[in-house]
């Protein structure tokens, strides 16, 4: 689908199509998720409830420390 980038004060929004919102039962203040990825030009907008359906919380957290810590060392393998 395109959308139109729109201002919103000092920031650039881009607006959800109703049927969007009306199937994910989005509303006004709902926190989404949204991963870029320049790669491919790829901007990908998801609801908190499937972003990691399989993972628990203990699992993600672990791997939000080591992808933070090791975050250099995983950039330049990706470059290989």
């Amino acid at each position: 689908m395109l959308q139109k980038i729109i201002k919103v004060g000092n920031s650039l929004a881009v607006t959800l199509p109703k049927y969007f919102v009306t199937e994910r039962r989005l509303k006004a203040g709902d926190n989404v998720f949204v991963e870029a990825d320049a790669k491919i030009d790829l901007l990908q907008v998801r609801t908190k409830a499937n972003i990691f359906p399989s993972l628990t919380t203990e699992f993600k957290g672990w791997l939000d420390q080591v992808t933070n810590r090791y975050s250099s060392t995983i950039k330049e393998l990706a470059k290989k």
